[in-house]
């Protein structure tokens, strides 16, 4: 016979926490999402990316790191106890797709509580019994009678009793964001670009042209002087309809120097850039 020990809270919270919340993976990894196929262009990654704290403008911190030439290559987002989630899982992710940045976030959400019944049953109860009695017997022309006595053990289950644990859990929403490294040498122009938006469209009366937004330190748009916020209107006197459009340009003309045609505030400009060639 075993005697019964209590299971420490600790492991029932933990155990708890496991159960409740669909098991004990980091989210980092369960709730990857990747981005774009990485380019080309990407310089190997460290063997160990640094972590750092997300700021709580997502964008902003976007386009910091597009200008110092990083690339999103994926991200993480979820929710879940505060206490199971960290930075050094967001690492480990990290270092599995390859990044060499990785920036978290993570904000209060709610709080999980409410009880769970948890039963434990008690040792078994051995109980002796007494049997005693008088017997009488008959038989041809005669007649007996005795007494008898007997003990014997009776094994009976234990009792069982049923408490109710309560729990409190605080739950966090999750962000992380992995940046791979690109190499500025590889880069054609070295700048993102979006489409022109209705304001835009309205104040220069045109349909046609790409914003730029990003100018990565180090390339050919940042030698070259290119701004952020030029409105890029031609290539080499052809004009730029469309963002797919002006990426297809870019690509025709890889290696040679270009004329950009760029409007900037109420000025028009003509920019003379070298593309990066073709790898």
């Amino acid at each position: 016979m075993r005697d019964s020990h209590p299971i420490p809270v600790t492991i029932l919270s933990g155990l708890l926490i496991c159960g409740l919340l669909g098991g004990c993976e980091s989210g980092f990894e369960k709730f990857y999402t990747p981005a774009n196929p990485p380019p080309s262009s990407i310089l190997p990654a460290p063997a160990t990316p640094e972590v750092y704290a997300h700021s709580t403008d997502l964008n902003a911190d976007a386009k910091r790191l597009r200008e110092q030439g990083y690339m999103l290559i994926g991200t993480s987002s979820f929710y879940g106890p505060a206490n199971r989630s960290n930075a050094k899982q967001a690492e480990a992710e990290g270092k599995k797709v390859g990044a060499a940045l990785v920036l978290v976030r993570s904000e209060h959400m709610d709080t999980l509580t409410g009880v769970v019944p948890f039963t434990t049953t008690g040792p078994p109860q051995v109980a002796t019994i007494n049997t005693s009695g008088t017997a009488n017997a008959y038989g041809s022309g005669a007649y007996a009678t005795g007494t008898y006595n007997s003990n014997s053990t009776v094994t009976m289950p234990g009792t069982t009793t049923t408490n109710y644990l309560p729990y409190s859990i605080p739950r966090n929403t999750f962000f992380a964001s992995y940046w791979a490294k690109g190499d500025p040498t590889k880069m054609r122009l070295g700048a993102y670009w979006v489409p022109l938006s209705d304001e835009m469209r309205h104040r220069l009366q045109r349909n046609t042209g790409v914003l730029i937004n990003v100018i990565v330190v180090g390339t050919p748009a940042f030698r070259a002087n290119i701004l952020e916020g030029d409105v890029v209107v031609k290539i080499n006197n052809e004009d730029v309809v469309d963002a797919a459009g002006f990426r297809e340009q870019l690509t025709r003309y890889a290696g040679q120097t270009v004329q950009l045609s760029v409007i900037r505030g109420d000025q028009n400009k003509t920019v003379a850039v070298t593309l990066t060639p073709l790898s």
